[in-house]
């Protein structure tokens, strides 16, 4: 399956890094070294892991570099390396047509109709963890 440059980098990254959607969504063409071959990502709500450096394996960085040289040619794409805000639903479709599917809910947790593919349940699970921990860091004392 070929795909749009910024989304076969994003594919990419998000399988060496396991990162979330909102994560990728923060790279910029400045993000990635390719001498280094690293790639930065940021986690600015800091639900996960918060701002990290990967390491890009060598099958990934054709698709990294692919992404850079978009985001440099194309008028208005700099901003963003490898997805945009606007760019999930279209990130998700290809990951289903290379038949990729992330770790899923235990059983007793699936919400969903049978058979579909929940592609963020780890991601509100850790907001969740991550929301609930700041409420009781915020709650008073009591006497």
């Amino acid at each position: 399956m070929t795909a749009h440059p910024r989304l076969a980098g994003a594919l990419a990254a998000a399988l060496f890094t396991g990162v979330s959607f909102q994560q990728l969504a923060t790279a910029c063409p400045g993000d990635y070294d390719d001498a280094a071959a690293t790639l930065a990502l940021h986690d600015r709500a800091r639900y996960t892991d918060g701002c990290a450096s990967h390491r890009v394996p060598p099958w990934a960085r054709v698709f990294l570099k692919a992404a850079v040289c978009f985001a440099r040619l194309a008028p208005g794409q700099d901003r963003h390396l490898l997805a945009g805000t606007h760019d999930r639903t279209h990130l998700l479709r290809v990951a289903e047509a290379a038949r990729l599917c992330p770790p899923q809910p235990p059983v007793g947790q699936r919400t969903g109709p049978a058979g579909r593919i929940q592609w963020d349940w780890r991601e509100r699970k850790e907001a969740q963890r991550y929301d609930a921990m700041l409420t009781r860091r915020q709650t008073p004392p009591s006497r």
